[in-house]
């Protein structure tokens, strides 16, 4: 399955949405599109994303600490069942933004 991916200025903050498997052979396709992504406010809409594995993992962990890490924000929203599962078994519920919702992670 093909990751398609496409960006959007909504109130200040670049929503990202993602559609597709995001895994070791994708991965490389949203990170390109992230580092052409201007602004310091960026939200990563994974409602379209049905399967993550590590890879995808580690790439949105390295998003939240440079952007944070340089007072901007990262954030991640509508992440489907299977997807939040990988986040709560690493933990990863803890220490990042994950919003139900592109609206909930905007305001």
């Amino acid at each position: 399955m093909d990751l398609q991916v496409r960006s959007e200025v909504r109130g200040g903050w670049t929503v990202v949405a993602v559609s597709g498997e995001l895994d070791a052979d994708t991965v490389p396709v949203l990170s390109d599109h992230l580092e052409e992504t201007p602004g310091e406010r960026v939200v990563v809409d994974l409602s379209g994303v049905p399967f993550m594995d590590t890879t995808g993992l580690s790439l949105m962990l390295d998003w939240h600490r440079r952007l944070d890490g340089a007072g901007g924000q990262f954030r991640m929203a509508s992440l489907q069942p299977s997807v939040h599962k990988l986040f709560r078994l690493t933990e990863l519920t803890e220490v990042m933004h994950i919003h139900a919702s592109v609206a909930d992670a905007t305001t």
